[in-house]
């Protein structure tokens, strides 16, 4: 079994929007919920998961629970109609049908619960960790979302690299931020763009279990690049990880043909 975020924001087509709870409310009365081609995670869903749904701006906070009925689908052209519900904001290509839905009363804030979840690690930039539509979580951290308290036992997921101390943490936080704000100024060696995918933004983009620091395609070549950024840790082990990254893209989202690269930025 494995365990997911669902992230729901504001949606803007053609001068109509909906907000966040209209697009929960309305999922979950369904009992599906729509997924695009470029939905992160999208391949890895399958019946019996457990979901937790968190809504964006202005609540930021997570509402309701379910199991997934079924594993991710492509819709017929009938389905495709009948979950749109008339508009272009709700019509999707692939998604999963809901069981054991269960809305809460009290929502649960985001700001309470980030000192005491694992996979958020830049604190104070946590919003760009639920970007992308679906995001995969440890279960001791979906636990504390759903239980509302701190975990009683420290885990890693498969394949994690141990913690590092929290001053490290912050040294990367802070080259993470600086190259945010920076990118359009920085040499790669070739032109990057951050990849694109719903909300995504390819800051902490959501991989399986893990979170690839930027993950960009180079626009000479078309070829996925994942930058990863470093402080204190061995060499093997930060290669290790890009290599779990590259083999996580090779069989997620590149194509026929598509290469992976790395790329290590270290302070």
């Amino acid at each position: 079994m494995n365990y997911w975020i669902f992230t729901v924001t504001q949606k803007k087509v053609n001068g109509e929007t909906l907000t966040p709870s209209d697009i929960l409310n309305q999922r979950l009365s369904d009992a599906f919920w729509g997924l695009g081609d470029r939905t992160p995670n999208r391949r890895s869903l399958v019946k019996g998961d457990l979901a937790v749904f968190y809504v964006g701006l202005p609540q930021m906070a997570f509402a309701a629970v379910a199991t997934l009925a079924t594993d991710s689908f492509s819709l017929s052209e009938e389905e495709k109609e009948s979950y749109s519900h008339g508009t272009e904001l709700y019509r999707s290509d692939y998604g999963v049908r809901l069981e054991d839905i269960e809305i809460w009363e009290s929502t649960r804030i985001v700001k309470d619960l980030i000192p005491n979840l694992s996979f958020i690690v830049n604190k104070e930039n946590w919003g760009a960790y639920f970007q992308g539509g679906v995001r995969q979580l440890s279960e001791s951290d979906f636990r504390v979302i759903i239980d509302n308290r701190k975990p009683t036992i420290s885990t890693l997921r498969e394949g994690e690299d141990p913690i590092i101390n929290e001053s490290q943490f912050a040294l990367e936080a802070h080259l993470e931020e600086f190259m945010d704000c920076n990118w359009n100024y920085i040499d790669f060696g070739s032109k990057l763009t951050r990849y694109q995918a719903e909300d995504q933004t390819g800051r902490q983009f959501p991989a399986g279990p893990w979170s690839i620091d930027y993950l960009c395609t180079d626009e000479t070549s078309g070829d996925f690049v994942v930058v990863e950024l470093k402080r204190g840790k061995s060499s093997d082990s930060t290669v290790g990880q890009v290599l779990r990254y590259i083999g996580w893209i090779n069989e997620n989202l590149a194509n026929p043909g598509q290469k992976t690269r790395g790329i290590i930025v270290a302070q």
